[in-house]
C-alpha cells in the first residue's frame, strides 16, 4: 500500500494530474470501449418541487438563504483564492474513493473557470489523502487547519476524530457522505450527502424495503436480512439506523413516536456482519439465506456489494426469489453489468434531482442537475469510468453546492469566507433548491441528528442496462422511525436498540 503520509495535494498539481490521466484515457479508448456507471446520487423520480421563495428574515444569512441568487458567470479572480480542504480516504483496501476527490477537482475547474468561483473568488482546492485509521484521519484534519483552509469537505471519515480540530479553528466542514454519529450530531458540521447518509439511506432503505417492496412484489415482508459492513461507521450505521428502525416496526423498541410503531408485530430480522474486501463471503451469504428472508438490504462499498451479490448468486438466489434493496454506495454500472441477470430487478438507494440517471425522460432541475455533471465532469477531466460512479457524483457535487451557497451570500450583500459560509448553511430551510439532491434544511435538522441537511431519497431499479427511477414510489423517508430517540449503539456491547 502506498505511503499516505503527508499526502497533502495541491490543487494545481492535482489539476495537471488529472489532466495527464485524462490525456492517457483518450489514447487507450482508439482500441476498447465500455460503460460504466454508478448513483449513489442516482437519480430520483421527476418530482423537482423545491420552491425559490422564502419568507424574510431579520438576519442577513437568513435572508439571503431565501432570496435570489447572484448572477455567476465568467472566470474568477486568480489574484483572490479561498482555500478547501478536501479530507478523503485514498489507498488503502479498507476504503478507497480516489473518485470523489478527482470529481471535487474537475467540479472546482468547472466554477472557477465558468462560475465565477466562490463569490468571485478562486477556489484552490487542497486534497489530503488518507488511510482508515484514526490516527491518520487527525493527521488530515491538523494538516488542512494548518495550511489555511477556509472550509473544509469531508468526503466520508470512518472515526469522526477529526471534528474537534477543525472546530478549534472555527473551521466550517461540509459532510459529502455522512456515516458517523460526529457526522450527524457536530457543531459546526453540515452534513449534505445524499438522504444525510445512513441517517436517511439506511432508514429509507427499511422504510422502502418494508413499506414498499410489499406492494411493488405483492409478498409480505415479514423477514427481512441486514447483511452490513463491519467498520466502525458500519456498526453504528446497523445497529442505530437499521436495526433499531426494524425493532420500531415490530414494537420492540418503547416508547417511540414513530407512525408505524408496533405496525407488524410478526417482523423479524437477523443482521450478518461482512469485512470489507472480504475474497469470500460465502459464508455470510449463506446465513443471509438460511434465514429465508422476504427482503434483503445491504449498504458497502461498491466491490464488496457485488462480490456480495456474486456469493449469492452461486447458492442459488436470484432478485425474482428474494427482492434486494442496495444503497447508492453499492451503484457501480460497469459491475452491474457483469452480474448480468443476479443484478436484473435490483433496487438502489438515490436522491431527488440525482445526476447519474440518463438525461432522456428528466425535466427541469433534474435534467439540468444531470446535464451539467455528465457533461462538464469529462470535459474538465474526470474520464468517463469514473464520471459513472457514486462517489464522483457526491464529490462533484458538494463542490456544486459550495457555488450555490456562495451565490445565496453575495446575493445578499456578503463576501464569501468560511463564517458567511457557515452561517448560510446553518440558515438554509428547504425553501431553496440544491445542486443533485433535495433542497438544504440544516436549520430543521432533526434532534440527535443536528447536523443533517438532507434526509429524503429516492429509489432506482436497474433493468439491466440503465437505472430507471420508480417515480409511482416518489421519494422515500424513514427518519419518522429514529428521529426524537437517542442513539442506541453503546460502543461497547452493540446496542440497546430492542430485542
Amino acid at each position: 500500500m502506498a505511503d499516505l503520509g503527508g499526502s497533502m495535494v495541491n490543487s494545481k498539481v492535482l489539476r495537471l494530474l488529472v489532466l495527464v490521466f485524462a490525456m492517457a484515457l483518450v489514447a487507450s479508448a482508439c482500441g476498447s470501449s465500455g460503460s460504466d456507471g454508478d448513483g449513489d446520487e442516482g437519480a430520483s423520480e421527476d418530482v423537482s418541487t423545491s420552491e425559490d421563495s422564502s419568507e424574510d428574515s431579520a438576519e442577513e444569512p437568513a435572508a439571503a438563504a431565501g432570496g435570489e441568487t447572484a448572477s455567476s458567470e465568467g472566470e474568477c479572480a486568480e489574484d483572490d483564492t479561498i482555500l478547501v480542504g478536501f479530507q478523503n480516504p485514498e489507498g488503502d483496501p479498507n476504503g478507497s474513493f480516489p473518485e470523489y476527490s478527482l470529481a471535487a477537482q474537475a467540479a472546482t475547474d468547472y466554477i472557477n473557470t465558468e462560475l465565477n468561483g466562490l463569490g468571485g473568488r478562486c477556489i484552490e482546492l487542497e486534497v489530503c489523502a488518507m488511510a482508515i485509521t484514526p490516527d491518520d484521519s487527525q493527521r488530515c484534519a491538523n494538516e488542512l487547519a494548518a495550511a489555511g483552509s477556509e472550509v473544509v469537505v469531508s468526503a466520508l471519515n470512518f472515526f469522526g476524530n477529526h471534528f474537534p480540530i477543525y472546530q478549534g479553528s472555527n473551521i466550517p466542514v461540509i459532510v459529502g457522505t455522512p456515516i458517523t454519529i460526529g457526522d450527524f450530531a457536530t457543531e459546526g458540521v453540515f452534513a449534505i450527502g445524499a438522504g444525510g447518509g445512513c441517517f436517511g439511506v439506511h432508514t429509507g432503505m427499511v422504510q422502502f424495503a418494508t413499506q414498499n417492496v410489499p406492494e411493488l412484489t405483492g409478498n409480505e415482508v415479514n423477514r427481512v436480512a441486514v447483511p452490513w459492513a463491519d467498520t466502525p461507521p458500519g456498526v453504528v450505521c446497523y445497529y442505530d439506523l437499521e436495526a433499531k428502525p426494524l425493532n420500531v416496526i415490530n414494537g420492540t423498541v418503547d416508547p417511540s413516536s414513530s407512525s408505524l410503531a408496533g405496525s407488524n408485530p410478526n417482523l423479524e430480522h437477523i443482521g450478518v456482519p461482512i469485512l470489507p474486501a472480504s475474497a469470500d463471503v460465502t459464508p455470510q451469504a449463506t446465513e443471509v439465506l438460511d434465514f429465508e428472508p422476504d427482503v434483503i438490504i445491504y449498504s458497502a462499498q461498491g466491490s464488496d456489494c457485488w462480490n456480495f451479490v456474486d456469493a449469492l448468486g452461486r447458492l442459488g438466489w436470484t432478485p425474482d426469489d428474494t427482492p434486494l434493496v442496495l444503497s447508492g454506495a453499492c451503484t457501480d454500472l460497469t459491475a452491474m453489468e457483469a452480474a448480468g441477470d443476479l443484478a436484473v430487478g435490483v433496487y438502489l438507494t438515490t436522491t431527488e434531482n440525482g445526476i447519474l440517471n440518463p438525461l432522456e425522460g428528466l425535466t427541469g432541475q433534474h435534467l439540468e442537475n444531470a446535464t451539467t455533471y455528465q457533461t462538464k465532469a469529462t470535459e474538465y477531466g474526470l474520464s468517463d469510468d469514473d464520471l459513472n460512479k457514486g462517489f464522483a457524483g457526491q464529490g462533484f457535487a458538494v463542490m456544486m453546492s459550495l457555488n450555490e451557497i456562495s451565490d445565496v451570500i453575495v446575493a445578499g450583500g456578503g463576501a464569501v469566507d468560511g463564517q458567511s459560509l457557515n452561517d448560510a448553511y446553518a440558515a438554509t430551510d428547504g425553501s431553496r433548491p440544491s445542486f443533485g439532491g433535495s433542497p438544504l434544511d440544516c436549520a430543521g435538522a432533526p434532534a440527535p441528528y443536528v447536523s443533517v441537511c438532507s434526509s429524503p431519497i429516492a429509489m432506482n431499479q436497474w433493468d439491466g442496462t440503465k437505472l430507471v427511477p420508480l417515480n409511482d414510489v416518489g421519494l422515500v423517508t424513514g427518519i419518522d422511525l429514529v428521529a426524537g430517540s437517542d442513539f442506541c449503539f453503546d460502543g461497547s456491547q452493540g446496542a440497546a436498540c430492542g430485542s
